[in-house]
């Protein structure tokens, strides 16, 4: 069932929410949209993210700097307040997806991730814009959420239609009725017109970019030639791309003193650094950057789809966006799927 919400209500929803749960929600910094902690005041009415915001929703449930563990063991320590999280997009989605497949669904289950991911209720919302970085129909997906939401926000005239996702969102609902009202059956409608017409927007900006081939055959094709320095020509290794990516998920082990005390730090790791893959002894498969740089597109396109049945990219367009070598992923793409030159694999494997 479909249910409507004016703004005024919404934030009022998120502000009775600030007294049980930690409320994260776009406000606005300067010229953009960031994510960030809201007051138990709150704020006035939340301000709408068109699209994707620039932090990737990992920072919330997949921090920088986390603790992994502490010497020695803190007894009674309080544990921390669910949360609720105001923004997220449905590539923001698909990207929880991808870690999901990584950090809880199988025997090597992360702690942290899974206690932050039952405690968090996910409020998202449709793309009514899209940045010019934004490539989701490259991957075959929609601008719009279809699924990992407790609720879900549509703007429509006087406010919003709200979609439950789950039995927490209908709780949620429940508990709050009179702030809801039944939705006219007219505003749903042109709910479906406004998402089709972004739909087509988007796939329309990524024309210049076409799609024929899978994304696996087009890279995997591409691991024996030499394109890859090409491609990489620009990279300054800066690592921008994988820290604002929501998929990517590496991270290194660091530990440091705290007074009488130890910490076991989880910190966000690259790909693209030279000590990434390096083993005892100081030896490293991927010695040279070109080497790296096609071990990034194999792991999202190639190796993880086989491995865990999903493309690990959202097609947010963040790493295009952050690039310091203007390097666009998907002319990469393109390029590795129109380029194909046999006398190269010959020569390589020569």
């Amino acid at each position: 069932m479909v249910r409507g919400i004016t703004p005024a209500a919404l934030a009022e929803l998120a502000r009775t929410l600030t007294a049980t749960h930690d409320v994260f929600a776009p406000r606005r910094c300067g010229d953009r949209l960031v994510l960030d902690r809201l007051a138990s005041a709150g704020a006035g009415e939340l301000p709408w993210n068109a699209y994707r915001l620039p932090e990737p929703l990992k920072a919330i449930w997949f921090q920088p700097g986390r603790i992994l563990a502490r010497w020695p063991r803190r007894d009674g320590e309080t544990a921390p307040r669910p949360r609720v999280l105001f923004g997220a997009k449905a590539c923001d989605l698909k990207a929880v997806a991808c870690l999901d497949r990584v950090l809880r669904d199988h025997e090597f289950k992360d702690p942290g991730w899974c206690a932050a991911r039952e405690s968090t209720l996910v409020v998202a919302g449709d793309c009514t814009d899209c940045a010019e970085s934004c490539f989701c129909s490259m991957l075959g997906d929609l601008p719009y959420p279809t699924g990992l939401f407790d609720l879900c926000l549509s703007p429509a005239e006087g406010g919003y239609l709200v979609e439950t996702g789950s039995e927490r969102g209908e709780r949620l609902v429940a508990d709050h009725a009179g702030l809801f009202s039944d939705a006219a059956p007219e505003s749903v409608e042109r709910r479906a017109d406004a998402r089709a017409e972004l739909a087509a927007r988007v796939r329309r900006q990524n024309e210049r970019f076409p799609v024929r081939d899978p994304f696996e055959k087009s890279v995997s094709k591409h691991d024996r030639t030499r394109i890859w320095a090409e491609l990489a020509a620009t990279c300054v290794e800066c690592n921008a791309c994988n820290m604002v990516c929501p998929t990517c998920h590496c991270f290194l082990l660091h530990d440091v003193r705290a007074g009488d005390a130890a910490l076991r730090l989880g910190l966000w790791d690259s790909c693209f650094s030279a000590g990434h893959a390096r083993m005892a002894g100081g030896l490293t498969p991927r010695l040279q950057l070109t080497e790296r740089f096609r071990n990034h597109y194999q792991h999202k396109f190639v190796a993880f789809p086989r491995n865990w049945g999903i493309t690990a990219c959202s097609g947010c367009g963040r790493c295009i966006e952050a690039c310091m070598g203007r390097i666009d992923k998907r002319e990469c793409l393109h390029k590795l799927e129109t380029r194909w030159i046999p006398s190269e694999v010959a020569q390589e494997i020569d």
